[in-house]
């Protein structure tokens, strides 16, 4: 009797080691795996940050160039009536 109390005591006692080892493996997977995951986020969020300066820079880069464009339309405009206020002066002008 006592035999088979000492064979299942020392079996109870292997079997704690044997989940206490498997816990400490799947901890280690676990913290490799979440550490996996924070690059990811750190990544994805540089990628975000970088996406949103790129936005923000073709939104400004938007607004000049339609200011630009007005600019040179009239600039273009004043030459032109310019051009013809000279031709007219000049008697240039063919019908």
């Amino acid at each position: 009797m006592i035999i088979v109390l000492v064979a299942v005591i020392l079996l109870l006692i292997l079997v704690i080691i044997w989940l206490n080892v498997s816990f400490y493996k799947e901890r280690k997977l676990f913290q490799s795996r979440l550490t996996h995951l924070q690059r990811v986020i750190v990544e994805v969020s540089q990628k975000q940050l970088g996406q949103q300066e790129q936005l923000l820079l073709s939104s400004e880069l938007d607004e000049v160039l339609k200011a630009s464009r007005s600019v040179l339309s009239d600039e273009i405009f004043s030459l032109n009536r310019e051009v013809f206020e000279l031709l007219s002066k000049n008697n240039l002008l063919k019908k």
